[in-house]
């Protein structure tokens, strides 16, 4: 069964891991494909760590708790193996 508001095949990033492309609400959870979502935070930006924590407490601040967990997974990813 397909969705004719679904693109065809997986969304995929240009190394080829899967990403999914559906627009999200402001707790990041996706909406339908073409419904208006919010704008998403930058992946993979490198902060240091007092810039992660103050960037993450603006973001909760703002009423935006997702996106404040993509700044600090961005850390995550960031850090030392």
């Amino acid at each position: 069964m397909t969705n004719a508001d679904e693109p065809a095949g997986r969304d995929r990033d240009t190394e080829g891991r899967a990403r999914n492309a559906r627009p999200r609400d402001g707790l990041g959870r996706p909406l339908a494909y073409g419904a208006q979502g919010v704008p998403r935070q930058p992946e993979g930006v490198v902060r240091a760590p007092r810039q992660t924590v103050a960037e993450a407490q603006a973001l909760l601040g703002a009423g935006r708790p997702f996106h404040a967990h993509e700044v600090f997974e961005d850390a995550w990813k960031s850090g030392p193996d």
